[in-house]
């Protein structure tokens, strides 16, 4: 599959259009993770994001399961959006593929994409809530 293919498969970026993929191509790298892996701790200042392309990773609040994040799900926004220590760790709990996203990289596709943030909202307002 295509790398632009394989990022419209996305929800997240489903409704790019062709500059806007290549934005996001120009500005990620695709990671294999192994399970077990921990790609956030909670605590920590955050300078990242990923996307998950392959496989599942875990949510971890206080050492406990707070949720699963499969394909075209995200993580690690919040600390990004908030300027804040990261709330959760995440841990990978399969073996899989992840989009990362450094935090300038993600500020310019922002302000490249603002509807990103739009998109974004429910899921980033759900997890706020869960704070």
């Amino acid at each position: 599959m295509k790398h632009q293919d394989r990022l419209l498969a996305i929800p997240l970026f489903s409704k790019f259009n062709k500059h806007e993929l290549e934005h996001v191509h120009g500005i990620s790298t695709e990671l294999r993770v192994k399970a077990g892996q921990v790609l956030m701790t909670e605590g920590n200042v955050g300078h990242e994001m990923v996307v998950v392309l392959e496989g599942e990773l875990e949510v971890r609040r206080g050492g406990e399961h707070v949720a699963d994040i499969g394909p075209g799900g995200f993580a690690g926004e919040m600390a990004l959006l908030a300027h804040r220590p990261r709330n959760s760790s995440v841990v990978a709990k399969t073996d899989g593929v992840i989009l990362h996203i450094d935090g300038r990289g993600f500020a310019a596709l922002l302000e490249d994409v603002p509807q990103l943030a739009v998109r974004m909202l429910p899921i980033v307002a759900t997890r706020a809530a869960d704070d």
